[in-house]
């Protein structure tokens, strides 16, 4: 039988080699960055949107190259000053944020990223834990598990409840593998199967997620 407790894990993950993160980490080691938010953007495509911030001495060679990455599909400046920048970045294929939502584990943001690797903080049940792990194991993604035990955290928050109809949208799309890259059904094809317009599913599959990543300590 499952577990009900939490978990809290810190894990630290090397970002794939052809994500912008690891490309601006080769060129800039000395680099501060903090990851705000990640959640999807764009279902029809599999594009995620995140909010980061980097603090350097050379903010805008940095930008540059950032803009200019092949993995980077827009990016805009949301704050801007000598040694620091805070933007908007939409990147294809966001394959660590559709291994959260399979697993269903939330993440404490915001996520600090140091040398290339993404300090993360998940709470979840152990189950939820360990299965994101093996995700991990069988995608190749380079880990590290510092440190797990129970948390002092509830995952059973008001904030991070889905009603009835929002369990079913997101089991329906676990199983049909929407979170699958490549995808194994298609965002009009979902939005059928559950008697639905394709909008109206996007935006709520916008709220489940952001219920079922995102977890405030």
């Amino acid at each position: 039988m499952e577990s009900t407790k939490s978990s809290l894990a810190r894990i630290k993950i090397k970002f794939p080699d052809q994500l912008w993160i690891s490309e601006i980490f080769k060129n800039f080691r000395d680099i501060r960055m903090e990851i705000e938010h990640f959640l999807p953007y764009d279902f029809e495509n599999s594009i995620g949107n995140s909010i980061i911030e980097i603090f350097h001495y050379n903010i805008d060679l940095i930008m540059e190259e950032v803009k200019n990455h092949k993995s980077v599909i827009d990016i805009s400046i949301l704050e801007k000053d000598e040694k620091r920048v805070k933007f908007n970045v939409k990147t294809k294929d966001p394959f660590l944020l559709y291994a959260i939502i399979k697993c269903g584990v939330l993440v404490n943001f915001p996520v600090r990223v140091r040398e290339g690797y993404a300090y993360w903080r998940l709470v979840s049940k152990r189950e939820s834990i360990d299965k994101l792990l093996t995700l991990f194991d069988q995608k190749g993604i380079e880990y590290t598990l510092l440190r797990i035990g129970n948390s002092p955290y509830s995952v059973d928050d008001d904030k991070n409840k889905l009603t009835l109809d929002e369990s079913t949208i997101l089991n329906k799309a676990i199983t049909s593998g929407f979170f699958e890259i490549p995808r194994k059904i298609s965002l009009e094809e979902l939005a059928n199967v559950l008697g639905k317009s394709k909008s109206a599913l996007s935006v709520t599959l916008r709220k489940i997620i952001k219920k079922k990543v995102m977890f405030e300590m």
